[in-house]
């Protein structure tokens, strides 16, 4: 059998037997014996020993001790993994498991994520041996196609691992504070760690003696890349190829490093663990697996950082850091793909001005002197192509509006980099890292996903904390309010979320919406982010040219409170026309307003409930925002 996937396979499933261990209430030091059981019904015997032979205390008999080099491998990959986990001292949790046990948030010692009784831990355990089945043949005969499928059955995102997800929310340790790296997590760092020192070799239990590189990769120039054209099928089809190129080389490092090694990849980004040996190859590889996947139309920055195995065990926090540095570097100095050079008097395409054109697109027609049909080179036109059929006049509202969405993220380059632990007084350690990198993946690719097509929108991009999409008019501050309203729930309100919301009539040209909500966003973000600034583009709306000026970014209450009023005037008592009245008299005298409405109460025309609520908006100083939004998509009954 290949040593290397049996090192694999053992590290992967070292501290299975927990789950059945804690569902029984045994001491921690059992688990060793459940994991013996597990990996021996699934893989026989002779892994089952290497599975369970990963601890050297005084708690546990000398016949689980280590005696193998295999064995050995995973002990000290275990001690890294564990170490750099688990570096704060258990500050409560009783002797032995007693369920139910808690996964806490990695942002927050309050914020219980998940969980699990007696119940749930034993059918968890059950569940994943039947998907594994009797695997000793297999593994035998073709260890490393065995190892992939036990992989993905843990990992629980493929088909084979659909019903066992919940691996993700099993704590790796049932004491507080330490309780916030999933199972998956810590199983999936100790395998990385154990294909890193045998490829090095082994040098003994002392981890100073082992290098380890930390290798990262960043597309360049996204956001230029997917505006390049501003039309809904380009956009899409933009942020599509950067999403397979991302998948590609997710792909290529599972291949070459092993799917372990890959700590996130995601919005044309990655981080992996490598063993120095193959760093150069694997760089190289990276390269070309993301560029040739674009078709080179762009490039992908790639960079790492060597440290001793103490660094990583001791501040990864600080490893990350250094590699992000390194990539601002890099960055800097990095040279992007020439652009093909075109002779005088060709014509180039339309949309990235490097090629020759070679289609027209017969339903683009060009203002020009004379009005002539788009032109394309064949890269603009196959990406075109394939994303063709979602256009703006699909998503339009009743009133003929569309809305483009753009979000982000606040500081989440401080949260990444470790600093924010240091508030919980937690330890910025290599799993906690990578399970917030995936909270946030999972965030923006699913749940805004999710949010955006409920409200009959269409995500073009979701990478990192990033989002653009469009959706009708009518809804679009709502499914902006939930996407940071569940960003905020998903990183335990401790980050928060910007945004700029253009909303525009759906036969302006669509650049008009990505440029404006462009600008709101980075306004939003200039008034002290966590705010959102929405305008509506033409019609009774304001220019590109008014937007500095009339908009005022407004905190998340604020336009809970703007939606408030909104629904109030659809359903209450007072006429159009005089809510008009009132939000012309309050752009000139706010005063004179109030005057207004207690006047028509005295009167009997606004009741007495109606008029006390609409006091209470003028208070707000919200009332001109959600009379526009009223305004725009009043329906036809309001009179």
């Amino acid at each position: 059998m290949n040593e290397l996937e049996v090192v694999r396979t053992c590290a992967l499933l070292h501290d299975i037997g927990k789950l059945e261990c804690w569902a029984n209430r045994q001491p921690w030091s059992k688990h060793v014996s459940y994991t013996y059981k597990f990996v021996k019904d699934c893989l026989g015997e002779e892994l089952a020993f290497h599975a369970m032979r990963h601890h050297s205390s005084a708690s546990y008999l000398n016949e689980e001790k280590p005696q193998t080099l295999v064995e050995k491998i995973i002990c000290l990959a275990d001690n890294i993994a564990s170490g750099a986990d688990r570096r704060e001292e258990p500050s409560r949790g009783p002797p032995v498991p007693s369920p139910p046990i808690k996964l806490t948030h990695v942002l927050s010692k309050q914020r219980v994520r998940k969980k699990l009784d007696e119940r749930n831990l034993a059918y968890l355990s059950q569940a994943i041996k039947r998907k594994l089945g009797n695997l000793e043949k297999d593994f035998t005969e073709n260890p490393r196609t065995t190892y992939l499928k036990i992989f993905r059955v843990l990992e629980g995102n493929g088909l084979e691992g659909k019903e066992v997800s919940k691996l993700r929310f099993v704590p790796a340790d049932t004491r507080e504070p330490i309780n916030d790296v999933s199972l998956w997590d810590h199983l999936k760092l100790t395998t990385a760690f154990a294909t890193c020192i045998y490829l090095e070799g082994w040098k003994g239990y002392n981890v100073n003696d082992y290098e380890f590189a930390l290798i990262s990769g960043d597309a360049d120039k996204i956001s230029s890349f997917i505006n390049e054209s501003l039309r809904l099928p380009d956009l899409r089809a933009r942020s599509e190829l950067i999403k397979n190129a991302t998948e590609r080389t997710r792909m290529f490092l599972s291949d070459f490093l092993g799917p372990e090694c890959v700590l996130f990849a995601a919005g044309g980004s990655f981080l992996a663990l490598c063993s120095p040996k193959l760093l150069e190859s694997t760089l190289e590889g990276v390269k070309k697996s993301f560029e040739e996947a674009t078709g080179r139309r762009l490039s992908i920055t790639v960079c790492h950082v060597i440290k001793r195995g103490d660094e990583f065990l001791r501040d990864f926090g600080g490893v990350w850091e250094s590699s992000r540095r390194q990539m601002r570097l890099e960055k800097g100095r990095r040279l992007l793909i020439s652009e093909r050079v075109i002779d005088e008097g060709v014509e180039v395409c339309d949309i990235c001005k490097a090629n020759p054109w070679t289609k027209e697109d017969e339903q683009k027609v060009l203002p020009t002197v004379p009005p002539r049909r788009e032109r394309l080179c064949n890269s603009c036109w196959e990406l075109r192509e394939s994303s063709k059929g979602v256009w703006l006049d699909k998503l339009k509202d009743e009133k003929d509006f569309v809305a483009c969405i753009r979000a982000d993220g606040d500081n989440i380059g401080r949260v990444l980099a470790g600093r924010i632990f240091k508030e919980e007084n937690k330890a910025s350690t290599p799993s906690r890292i990578s399970t917030l990198s995936d909270i946030i993946h999972r965030a923006c690719e699913k749940e805004f996903t999710r949010i955006i097509e409920y409200f009959k929108g269409r995500l073009v991009f979701a990478g990192g904390d990033d989002l653009l999409a469009f959706t009708p008019g009518n809804v679009a501050l709502e499914a902006t309010k939930q996407v940071a309203s569940k960003f905020r729930a998903e990183m335990a309100e401790r980050c928060t979320m910007s945004a700029g919301v253009a909303i525009f009539h759906y036969k302006l040209p669509v650049y008009v919406g990505v440029e404006a909500a462009g600008y709101l966003l980075k306004r939003a973000k200039d008034e002290g982010k966590n705010k959102i600034a929405f305008a509506v583009i033409g019609g009774s709306g304001v220019t590109l040219s008014e937007l500095k000026e009339k908009i005022e970014p407004r905190s998340w209450d604020e336009l809970n409170t703007i939606l408030k009023i909104v629904t109030s005037m659809h359903t209450g008592e007072l006429a159009y026309s005089q809510l008009r009245r009132v939000a012309k008299t309050i752009s000139k005298n706010r005063d004179e307003a109030e005057v207004f409405i207690k006047y028509q109460m005295g009167r009997g025309v606004i009741s007495w409930r109606d008029g006390e609520r609409f006091l209470s908006y003028l208070k707000t100083g919200l009332f001109d925002d959600a009379f526009l939004i009223y305004n725009l998509f009043k329906s036809d009954g309001d009179v």
